[in-house]
Order: structure tokens, then C-alpha cells, then sequence
């Protein structure tokens, strides 16, 4: 392939089905809990653990995540509290990071003759990076500097907004 070329596949390249992951990084370990599921509705979205002290969580704000059978189990599992990132704002939920990893260390231009190969490679990727890459998460940036950032953001926004 040359600089510039756009990459292609063959016309008999086939799909040998989907799975969705849902993930969580506990930011105290660096360490990735991985399940997949062929859809991911709030039926697939199962918590199981009951923990002695409180567990906050950080999701986006698909639907199965909010969905009425997902509030009445936060009500019979008080020790939980979910916060919600900003609509396309993925970036800012920590297993981000890792989920982009992945796509491009282990998925990018693979080729899969089955489902079930594929769900073995993320699989074997998550216990990888929990035997060897695990660390601690920690913010790069200080708050402000976030703040800092998103107000130029939102600026340049309303800028191009008002010249339209």
C-alpha cells in the first residue's frame, strides 16, 4: 500500500457475526473486567456483585444503562451509584483508554474465521493486559486545566454557531 492509498478488503470478505463488550476498569488496579454478550440491552447489562462498601460507577449514556430495569435494581442495591458521562463525551469515561487499545493493538485489520475466535482474542487480550499492563489510573491533567479546556471548546463552538 502506498502513502495516501485508502485501505480495502476483499469483495468475499465476510462477517462471521458481532458480540458486544461491556467492560469496566477498576481505577484502583488498572485491571479490566470483561463480558460479552450478542446484543447489549439492559437484560445483558447484569451486575453481580454486592459490595460491603459503596461502588461508584462511571457509564455512558446508552439506553440499556438507564433503561427502568436498570433503576429498580439501583434501588434494591443501594451501595451502588451510577454516574453518566455527557452525551459524546467518551472520552472522559476511563475504559475509553483501554477499549482503544484494543481496537488498534489487537483488532484493527484482523481477520476472524469465526465468532468464537474473536471473542478468544479479546478475551486473551483483557487477561494480557490484566497479567502485564495493569496500573493504577490516574489523571494526567488537573482539573482546572480540564475546566480550561472545555470552556475553549464550548467558545470555539458557539463562535461557529454564531457565524453560521
Amino acid at each position: 500500500m502506498k502513502p495516501g492509498q485508502a485501505g480495502t478488503r476483499s469483495h468475499d470478505d465476510k462477517r462471521n457475526g458481532t458480540t458486544c463488550l461491556m467492560a469496566a476498569l477498576d481505577v484502583a488496579t488498572g485491571k479490566v473486567i470483561g463480558q460479552m454478550d450478542r446484543r447489549h440491552r439492559s437484560k445483558e447489562f447484569r451486575l453481580d456483585a454486592d459490595p460491603d462498601t459503596a461502588l461508584h460507577v462511571i457509564v455512558d449514556n446508552q439506553s440499556a444503562h438507564k433503561s427502568a430495569e436498570v433503576h429498580a435494581w439501583l434501588k434494591d442495591h443501594p451501595r451502588w451509584t451510577f454516574h453518566f458521562t455527557p452525551t459524546a463525551a467518551s472520552r472522559t469515561s476511563a475504559v475509553e483508554g483501554f477499549f482503544w487499545k484494543l481496537a488498534r493493538q489487537r483488532l484493527r485489520n484482523a481477520i476472524f474465521n469465526s465468532l468464537d475466535a474473536c471473542i478468544a482474542a479479546i478475551k486473551g487480550y483483557i487477561e494480557h493486559h490484566n497479567a502485564n499492563n495493569a496500573h493504577p489510573f490516574r489523571w494526567s491533567k488537573e482539573p482546572e486545566a480540564l475546566v480550561a479546556s472545555w470552556k475553549r471548546g464550548h467558545q470555539k463552538l458557539q463562535k461557529m454557531a454564531s457565524s453560521e
